[in-house]
């Protein structure tokens, strides 16, 4: 494709598209080599993607641009539905090296125990002033649930450990790192796009995304059930998952009043959701468990 070729410049969801005689395109830079990815995931017969229109040779890449308009509902269920294809389909299995589940435990606990320290001394900052701020009195509210999930993420991360200490094997698949409803266009025949993070790695790191990232759209209740439906997650799958969907962006107080109090809002509103979601799926799980007992 030519300069000459482009009518117009736009950005649509953050995606910068240009417009051709010969119909909408949206680019991007170059960041690996994706003929190499799609050919893999080809042969896995996974053929979910956009091919790009353009050669590996040049420093960007040019992609046919689809519109959406699905109801979000709707777009949710299927992208579970393809996602759990995507791992399903490049499943493998991995001898587990320690130092690399000891890396990442200790990367997690030290994430966990900064944020505790944080919130601490934020509070007892706070708790100083004669006269509080409306957002300091927000945070302090509420503070305690962020106590909360910090401590059940901790006891995941530990219940996790102790599964891959005495796991000699895992599975991997092959993640898209961003899967989300901005990045899955369902047609005819739906599409996963933006794969330049994508990596073997972990199963929960793509459910984690998505929830995390669209948990304010749809109801992510059912869509975990559907998705486990499909490919369920092991225990130590399970605990990681859920050691890190309770953990967020540290809460700071870097905007005027007015803002923080949106933003504080809204993560504690994640809080809340992540605490309520993962305690819904404990209790699911155990029923499960105890009617397979009782059979």
């Amino acid at each position: 494709m030519n300069k000459s070729d482009i009518c117009k410049y736009s950005y649509i969801d953050g995606d910068r598209v240009i417009e051709t005689e010969k119909g909408k395109f949206f680019i991007t830079p170059r960041c690996n080599n994706k003929s190499d990815m799609f050919r893999y995931l080809e042969q896995k017969d996974f053929p979910f993607f956009l091919p790009m229109e353009n050669s590996d040779r040049e420093p960007y890449e040019v992609y046919s641009y689809v519109e959406d308009d699905m109801n979000f509902d709707d777009k949710a269920i299927d992208l579970v539905h393809i996602l759990s294809l995507l791992h399903i389909k490049t499943t493998t299995y991995q001898e587990v090296v320690m130092d690399s589940v000891k890396e990442l435990y200790e990367g997690i606990s030290a994430e966990i125990e900064s944020l505790e320290k944080y919130y601490h001394e934020l509070q007892d900052e706070m708790e100083t002033h004669v006269y509080m701020a409306p957002d300091e009195y927000l945070f302090l509210r509420n503070i305690s649930i962020l106590y909360e999930n910090l401590h059940r993420s901790r006891e995941y991360l530990e219940s996790w450990y102790q599964l891959k200490k005495d796991a000699t094997r895992e599975r991997v698949v092959f993640l898209h790192m961003q899967p989300s409803l901005a990045t899955f266009i369902d047609r005819k025949t739906p599409y996963f796009v933006h794969w330049d993070l994508s990596r073997k790695g972990y199963v929960v790191y793509d459910f984690l995304y998505f929830y995390k990232k669209d948990y304010i759209a749809v109801e992510m209740e059912s869509l975990f059930q559907i998705y486990q439906s499909k490919y369920r997650f092991t225990r130590d799958e399970e605990y990681l998952f859920f050691c890190l969907v309770l953990l967020d962006e540290k809460i700071t107080f870097d905007l005027g009043c007015y803002e923080n109090i949106i933003f504080i809002q809204k993560k504690f509103f994640y809080a809340f959701k992540a605490r309520e979601f993962v305690l819904k799926q404990n209790h699911e799980n155990e029923e499960t468990n105890q009617t397979k007992f009782d059979q």
